[in-house]
């Protein structure tokens, strides 16, 4: 779900692993269509595919050409499917071929994911050159799994951050990311990973921002 115009968007999972055999999210294409059934019964209109994107193991090019093929396998109905990818920050990324195609379809929005340790000094560098870009808007992958220090320093820089939206069901987590909401502007997933997909979560989540008018997502 997004956060635009005052509202939100529960029609929208911004970020899930749906594509068959893409990555560690389907294992099979029976697999992607149940979780998009269970999308289409929690009231999902869009489902934005985002399978992980390992600079070190493929070029852009054959990881889109690949995404591109499972997409064809799945139904057209709804929910659509949009293609994006949640890509593994690595040093010098800002010079890789091809990035801005990884970008969700249609924008220029590119989801990233960061490591799960300290991050070092070259990370951080390479963040800072990924934000300076002109053509590409980084939006930082489930935020709330990274150092809580380094997420509040990077909301208040105005990052945008996706949060799954389970984190604001947890009373510790909500109070952390309403603290600093005013300055999360980003995007807001439900759970749509194996074959779990929940709709109490997500509307949870939406209840959250409604108390506190003051978020600007």
């Amino acid at each position: 779900m997004k956060r635009s115009n005052g509202g939100i968007d529960l029609s929208l999972d911004y970020h899930a692993h749906v594509l068959p055999g893409c990555d560690h999210g389907s294992d099979r294409l029976e697999t992607s269509l149940r979780q998009l059934d269970m999308a289409a019964a929690a009231g999902i209109r869009t489902v934005c595919a985002t399978p992980h994107f390992y600079p070190h193991k493929e070029s852009a090019e054959s990881f889109l050409r690949r995404a591109q093929l499972l997409r064809a396998h799945l139904p057209e109905q709804a929910p659509q499917i949009c293609l994006g990818a949640e890509v593994l920050i690595c040093d010098g990324m800002e010079r890789l071929e091809g990035l801005h195609r990884l970008c969700r379809e249609g924008t220029n929005e590119l989801l990233l994911e960061m490591p799960f340790y300290a991050w070092p000094e070259s990370i951080w560098d390479t963040l800072y050159q990924l934000l300076d870009l002109q053509d590409i808007q980084i939006i930082l992958a489930h935020a709330e799994r990274y150092p809580a220090a380094d997420i509040e320093q990077l909301a208040r820089d105005g990052v945008p951050l996706q949060l799954n939206a389970a984190c604001l069901t947890k009373p510790l987590h909500r109070k952390r990311y309403l603290r600093i909401g005013r300055n999360v502007q980003g995007c807001w997933k439900r759970e749509c990973h194996e074959t779990r997909y929940s709709d109490r979560c997500g509307r949870q989540a939406a209840a959250g921002f409604r108390d506190h008018a003051r978020i600007q997502c």
